[in-house]
């Protein structure tokens, strides 16, 4: 598919759903759901409860279009990040539901969305912020926040000492926070 005709679905799709094309919402349900389905059901979730994180996905890039003038480049990307983040959240919620009293209860679903929105806002920024940084910072922080040791960063990235390495993600670490407080969405 060249770049003429992937803009053009793309662009229908986020038209139907602004518009509520039921004919094209059916096709992003056949094409896109079974994708979400199957990441849910194989991450402990049932077919309820993808159809529900499918429907809250949609409704996030609706009201992020609509109200923050959303960009979105790979619509079946975007829709398939925004489920597995949801389901994510979930199993989270669902976990700690479970460790606080044993008791699955009723949760405001409107705040809970509200509040997926946010953290998914944040998320967008700092992912924006990110793909500004040098490559070599993107490299550092990358191993950094996945948990490599500082030994194994030396080594990976061929730094003299693990003074050395504790600087420069310092350094990258304070760039990215200074690229995300400077932007406007940042509160």
């Amino acid at each position: 598919m060249n770049d003429d005709t992937s803009k053009q679905s793309l662009d229908r799709f986020i038209d139907a759903l602004l518009k509520n094309n039921s004919v094209v919402i059916s096709e992003i349900y056949s094409r896109f759901f079974p994708k979400a389905l199957r990441f849910i059901l194989q991450n402990h979730g049932t077919r309820a409860q993808a159809k529900d994180i499918f429907q809250e996905s949609l409704m996030y890039i609706i009201i992020g279009v609509k109200e923050r003038n959303l960009k979105i480049d790979n619509f079946e990307a975007y829709l398939f990040t925004i489920c597995k983040n949801m389901w994510r959240r979930e199993i989270e919620k669902q976990k700690k539901r479970v460790i606080k009293d044993g008791l699955h209860t009723l949760e405001d679903k409107e705040t809970n969305f509200a509040s997926f929105m946010i953290e998914q806002e944040r998320l967008e920024l700092y992912h924006e912020k990110f793909s500004l940084l040098s490559d070599n910072c993107k490299e550092i922080l990358s191993l950094f926040f996945n948990d490599v040791s500082y030994e194994d960063i030396v080594l990976e990235l061929s730094y003299a000492t693990i003074n050395t390495a504790r600087q420069r993600i310092f350094k990258c670490k304070s760039k990215l926070i200074k690229l995300i407080k400077s932007d406007s969405r940042f509160n």
